[in-house]
């Protein structure tokens, strides 16, 4: 009896398991572009608080270790950071600095902009996680190397070109790998609600309840990318190979490959405008 239970128990996991992994494949095959340009629309509250667990709110800043890497050039609502290997965060202010291993979060009707010193600027709107892993630059060879963690929300990047030849500029989400050289793009990443049948937001009451783990759940995880003009993205999913997105079009990538890029026009300016408004405008850092 124990034994046949236990067959029925691995079959019913082995079920599920596959039922989530096609369904979301089959989301990603039939999502159309309105749908997916919906995702840069809206502000998602995660199910899930954005802060990891034990992080305490204080008043001030204090400065992180080592040398700084960028700043902050605008904020509005309340933004914080957690200096790596910290428990404490600060809310960020304009002109405040910023280091390596630092994680930024948003707060709803919240957002911030931010100039690295390797030449490039990203706007990360409401609801938004996302660490600096590694930025570092070489004014005289004109070469950086940059990687950044983007776990939840919707943010814009806009990156100059240098005259390095390879591409050391990489963004990663729970779903999804972006590598690029020069490039005005936009990232999403929201609750893959068609494959989430259940999926209801609800309130967290705060950023800083500890009652659950922070870590999301990447199979219900969707990155979508939108390109800008004289763009052109490195993206790879979870499965299969990178494909380049070319200028104006949109990608996205769940629990499996990426689906293939669809060119969206004008619609990729405006979703680049609603995620980062004015960011184009924002001076980069001096070299």
């Amino acid at each position: 009896m124990q034994k046949r239970n236990l067959l029925i128990s691995l079959f019913f996991i082995l079920f599920l398991f596959l039922f989530l992994k096609n369904g979301i494949s089959v989301t990603q095959l039939t999502a159309t572009p309105e749908m997916l340009l919906e995702s840069f629309q809206k502000e998602f509250e995660p199910v899930k608080p954005l802060m990891p667990p034990g992080i305490i709110l204080q008043d001030g800043f204090v400065e992180g270790k080592g040398p700084a890497i960028g700043m902050v050039q605008g904020e509005q609502g309340q933004v914080y950071v957690v200096h790596q290997g910290s428990y404490i965060a600060y809310v960020l202010k304009k002109d405040y600095p910023l280091y390596m291993g630092d994680l930024i979060v948003t707060d709803e009707q919240s957002r911030i902009q931010v100039g690295l010193q390797d030449q490039s600027v990203f706007s990360l709107a409401a609801y938004g996680k996302l660490t600096i892993d590694k930025c570092l630059y070489t004014p005289q060879e004109k070469d950086r190397s940059t990687r950044l963690s983007f776990f939840y929300g919707r943010a814009r990047f806009i990156i100059s070109p240098l005259a390095g030849k390879d591409i050391h500029y990489e963004i990663k989400t729970p779903t999804a790998l972006c590598k690029v050289h020069g490039s005005d793009f936009a990232l999403a990443v929201t609750p893959n609600a068609d494959a989430m049948t259940s999926f209801r937001p609800f309130s967290l009451g705060s950023l800083f309840s500890i009652s659950e783990a922070h870590a999301a759940i990447p199979a219900f995880l969707l990155t979508t990318l939108v390109t800008g003009q004289n763009t052109t993205v490195l993206f790879s999913g979870l499965e299969g190979g990178e494909q380049p997105v070319g200028p104006l079009s949109l990608c996205a990538a769940g629990s499996g490959a990426a689906i293939t890029p669809v060119h969206v026009g004008a619609k990729a300016e405006e979703t680049l405008n609603t995620v980062g408004p004015g960011l184009a405008s924002i001076s980069m850092p001096p070299q």
